[in-house]
Parts: C-alpha cells; structure tokens; sequence
C-alpha cells in the first residue's frame, strides 16, 4: 500500500468527503447518518461545525481514503446525553476499499495531539451497537465503555443503541 499522507481537512475537501461518507451511508448499518452529504453539508457539520477542534484527511495515492472530526461538546445540549464542556466528540470515517490499513489509527495520532492542544479532558466516541468494526475500532485506541443509549430514533425512525466509550486525553 502506498504511503498514508495525514493532513488537515480544508474546505475544498468536502466535496470528496461527502462522497466518501455516502458511501458509508449506503451501505448502512455503521452510522447514524441516513441522508446523503453534500459539500456545504459537510463543511458545516464536520470540517467547520460551531465547535470545531480539527477535522483531518487520509491520503493514500492522491486519492481520500479516510476522516476524522473532532470538536467540543455541547455545554447546552439537553437530555440524558448530554456531555461535559471539557469533553470533545470524535468521528471516524474509513474508505471501505481501506479499512483494516491503519488509516483510523493514523489519523487519531493526529486527532489526540489536536484534543490535547486544545485542552480536552476526555474523548467520547458514541458508536451504533451493532457496528462491531467501529467497536473495535475505539477499543484499540485504547477507548473504553461508560454507557448505553438505548432505543436512539435514526431519522427514519428505527430505533437503535449506542454504545459510549471514552479515552481520556492525557492517555
């Protein structure tokens, strides 16, 4: 395999990123996510959201193999989800053509010095339950478990858990 090239996201990525991320959507079963991106979409909810940290590109031959988005969260966010301010919220998107290639652990090298910069205490991944990859996935980076989301409506209504695991940023 051709080397991975790590970068941060610029805008003229989105475009691609939305394709990469459609993908992920059709195939389902993995995200939340069930409505397909447009460039402007995705520039607004991953690479420049409100609380933005960092979104970072996977490049392996020119071409965008993967994504990761970090930003804080949301102090205002109501229910029993609801996170503290010190905490950052991670997203990994991974090219099914190059999974299984270390392009997630490659970029949350990147990831962890963006949230330890910016003064995170923790990092909380929320993974559907069923998608054992994006399981595995944050167990390897050294996430664990600290909670369950049952019952979650997707936008069409089905119902689905999410498991919550956390890393602390300091290790």
């Amino acid at each position: 395999m051709s080397q991975i090239n790590i970068r941060a996201a610029i805008p003229a990525d989105a475009d691609a990123l939305a394709a990469l991320l459609n993908q992920i959507i059709k195939k389902g079963g993995t995200t939340a996510h069930l409505n397909p991106f447009d460039g402007p979409r995705l520039l607004n909810h991953y690479l420049a959201p409100p609380l933005a940290i960092s979104c970072t590109v996977a490049e392996v031959g020119g071409t965008i193999a993967g994504f990761q988005s970090l930003e804080w969260s949301d102090p205002n966010w109501p229910g029993p989800d609801s996170l503290p301010a010190d905490w950052a919220l991670i997203a990994s998107f991974v090219d099914a053509d190059f999974q299984g290639r270390g392009i997630g652990k490659a970029l949350f090298t990147k990831t962890l010095a963006a949230a330890q910069s910016a003064g995170a205490r923790c990092i909380d991944a929320t993974i559907r339950a069923g998608n054992q990859g994006g399981l595995a996935f944050y167990t390897s980076l050294g996430f664990s478990d600290y909670s369950r989301l049952r019952d979650i409506p997707l936008s069409d209504g089905t119902l689905v858990d999410r498991v919550r695991k956390k890393r602390d940023v300091s290790g």
